[in-house]
């Protein structure tokens, strides 16, 4: 992942930024597994699969002064929001990256996504490249996440993992 593919996933998220590092990292997993070309790779952490590139690269922005990184509570879905200066804003509108643009709205899509079923259902397709069983990589998400797989939660969370699979852009 460079710095101009962070930067446009973080303009999908618009004026508000985009809420929260577990959401960043879980909906870069999701657009690298519906086939979008980021080149990141992952690890199983406690909050799901995670990815020292992404962190990396998003450091990078706020380092480069392209991104602004504002810690603290917002709307309750995590510590931190990321928003672009507005130098990258005019580089993006110069420069867009053509390899992304197939991918906005389902990026759109899932920066709005409630962050429980990003995390978990990002959890369950990361077993699922593993089984590719769905029961199983569920089964297996919810023992790992501590939580029963037949709660809605869980059941929205697999809908969500099946639905980028059937999708994947190849």
């Amino acid at each position: 992942m460079n710095r101009l593919q962070l930067a446009t996933l973080i303009s999908w998220a618009g004026e508000s930024g985009l809420h929260g590092r577990k959401r960043l990292q879980k909906v870069v997993f999701f657009l690298q597994e519906a086939g979008c070309p980021l080149d990141c790779q992952y690890t199983l952490h406690h909050f799901g699969p995670y990815s020292r590139d992404v962190a990396d690269a998003c450091d990078e922005l706020v380092s480069a002064e392209l991104a602004e990184e504002v810690c603290g509570p917002v709307g309750g879905s995590g510590p931190y929001r990321y928003t672009l200066s507005s130098m990258a804003e005019d580089f993006l509108r110069q420069e867009p990256d053509p390899s992304l643009s197939a991918f906005e709205e389902l990026g759109k899509q899932l920066i709005n996504e409630d962050l429980w079923h990003l995390e978990l259902g990002s959890t369950v397709l990361f077993y699922y490249r593993q089984t590719k069983d769905w029961d199983r990589a569920l089964e297996r998400a919810c023992a790992f996440k501590k939580v029963s797989s037949t709660i809605e939660a869980s059941q929205r969370a697999l809908e969500l993992a099946q639905r980028l699979q059937r999708n994947r852009r190849n």
